[in-house]
């Protein structure tokens, strides 16, 4: 018998579909202009999220009109180097919020808004709280311009609703018309897990992975034979999505697995919660991820995932196989248009007994509870609810490297995720007092590759609050950060020039902040992370011409070490 309550129902699609469209919720219009092209969906397995709206893709280009989709007001602006940079949430009557993400720039009268904001604030980044009515927007009028700006990987524009009560993200894809889709969702591998000491597939304790072939909406395995199986059996596939054939692949809107007719699992995306998105971790096979690159949905629950798009009964997912028989699996993949894609195969029960493996490792940490270790030279503490799962942690450590500045400590290993940043304290050698300040953490990676995980020393230690596990040592930030003039020079004449640009870039613990006067007054320069750029459009309102001009601007890293750059120009 496998473990599932007989009394779940099969979840429904809340949604009316005919030849590939679906019904629309309110009067809401598309945030660009038609042709559509996507090149990210709601639900989308993301790195540590899942994607909360749609991505238009923009053929390349910055520049295209962004339209208010309904009659609403400006609520909120944000900029930064990172995230949606320049972003609008546009408030509405109905009970949501739009948001419209990764801008190049924004309607004139916002644009002139938020400029005199951030000379009012002396800084670039600012997210700006908007008084209800400033800026109202009628239903399809430019609000904005699309771009690259914020964490974006190329031009695009990425779109939310959101319930403004709550912030729930809501898929898009039920309020947006002339959007169609005939194409149904692929599935293109199998992965069985075996989950208890007892458990097997195919005679051996590891995981298995099987390739599979779609024809006509029906996936079946490439090599059609019985697997055998015994005890509790996990089920995951790899499975994705586009919008009518296009080629860009996205993410599925639900999935379902049977057991012999009857309901194990499901799951599907109708909204999301901005304080559950870290769950992915768990949804997917995180080892998978890192070790190849590959994204498996889990179609059973790992315990300490609490997140709230499944349903499913005691058995959570996990089948339970023992009874020396053969049973029918069903997987049903769908979009939301209600294209969908089932998967039958067969797993015949058959007890087989495995070799113990023994567990290597310092001692297990329960999933459920705080879990801590120390010896001399390293404290850890582990928060509850920061894991997934029982773990057997593992930890040890070397002789200290070149430029480090204490022994290296293996943390576990970095295929198994954390939900929470755990604490790390590691002792270091005798650092000089004036260099304690500059003392921080490094991740190690298996290619010797340092990066900075932060952290603060005091007596003796320095302690830090990484994200994940992995190889971890002490290491010293001395080295200011570097400038490099992009467009201007000492004694340069800017006569048909726009802008002042520099490159600026950290190596070792970031970039923290930057500063640009020109003549003593503050100047406005945009910094887009991405590129290590800082832009500054001149204003000759502010900068008058027919006169030299003194720029000096100063660039800080995490470490408080900085680096300055003076010239002066003729504008």
């Amino acid at each position: 018998m496998y473990r599932i309550s007989l009394s779940i129902a099969l979840f429904l699609l809340l949604i009316n579909t005919l030849g590939g469209q679906i019904k629309i919720e309110g009067s809401y219009i598309s945030p660009i202009k038609a042709p559509y092209s996507f090149s990210g969906g709601f639900g989308e397995l993301r790195r540590n999220h899942f994607h909360t709206g749609l991505d238009f893709r923009t053929a390349g280009k910055i520049g295209l009109p962004v339209y208010a989709v309904k009659d609403g007001s400006v609520a909120r602006i944000s900029v930064s180097p990172s995230g949606y940079g320049h972003a609008i949430y546009l408030l509405h009557e109905d009970g949501h919020t739009t948001v419209y993400g990764h801008l190049s720039r924004f309607h004139p009268a916002i644009e002139s808004y938020v400029i005199e904001q951030q000379y009012r604030l002396k800084q670039f980044a600012v997210d700006l709280a908007i008084p209800t009515g400033l800026f109202p927007f009628k239903k399809g009028e430019t609000i904005a311009w699309s771009g690259n700006s914020g964490s974006s990987g190329g031009p695009h524009l990425h779109f939310e609703i959101r319930d403004t009560k709550s912030e729930k993200p809501q898929n898009p894809l039920f309020f947006l018309p002339g959007i169609q889709d005939k194409s149904s969702p692929l599935i293109t591998s199998l992965y069985l897990y075996p989950l208890s000491v007892n458990s097997h597939v195919n005679k051996s304790s590891k995981k298995l992975r099987l390739e599979t072939v779609t024809s006509s909406q029906k996936t079946s395995l490439k090599n059609l034979r019985l697997i055998e199986v015994f005890g509790d059996i996990g089920i995951g596939i790899q499975t994705t999505d586009d919008f009518d054939g296009a080629g860009m692949k996205c993410g599925i809107y639900s999935a379902e697995l049977f057991v012999d007719q009857e309901p194990a699992l499901s799951f599907k995306f109708d909204h999301l919660t901005f304080d559950q998105l870290r769950y992915i971790n768990s949804h997917i096979d995180y080892e998978e991820l890192i070790k190849n690159s590959r994204w498996v949905q889990r179609l059973y629950l790992l315990p300490g995932n609490k997140m709230e798009i499944y349903q499913t009964g005691s058995g959570r997912g996990v089948i339970n196989l023992s009874d020396g028989k053969i049973h029918s699996i069903k997987i049903v993949v769908a979009d939301i248009f209600g294209n969908s894609n089932v998967f039958l195969f067969k797993l015949a029960s058959k007890k087989f007994q495995i070799s113990e493996s023994k567990e290597v490792c310092t001692r297990v940490f329960n999933f459920n509870q705080p879990n801590n270790f120390e010896n001399e030279e390293v404290k850890i503490r582990i928060p509850e609810g920061a894991l997934y799962d029982r773990l057997p942690f593992d930890y040890h450590s070397e002789s200290k490297k070149a430029l480090l500045f204490s022994r290296i400590h293996q943390v576990h290993n970095q295929y198994v995720p954390l939900h929470k940043p755990y604490m790390l304290s590691i002792k270091s050698d005798a650092i000089p007092q004036k260099l304690q300040s500059k003392a921080l953490i490094v991740l190690i990676d298996p290619a010797g590759k340092r990066s900075s995980v932060g952290g603060e020393y005091q007596n003796g230690w320095v302690t830090a609050n990484p994200g994940i596990f992995g190889t971890f040592g002490i290491a010293l930030d001395t080295i200011p950060p570097t400038i490099r003039s992009v467009t201007i020079k000492e004694n340069k004449t800017l006569l048909s020039q726009q802008k002042i640009a520099f490159k600026i870039s950290d190596n070792l613990s970031g970039i923290a902040g930057y500063n640009c006067e020109i003549d003593g007054s503050w100047v406005l320069f945009e910094y887009d992370a991405k590129s290590g750029t800082i832009e500054y459009t001149i204003d000759r309102k502010r900068v008058a011409c027919g006169k030299n001009h003194t720029l000096f601007l100063t660039v800080k890293d995490e470490r408080k070490n900085q680096a300055e750059y003076k010239a002066t120009f003729y504008l």
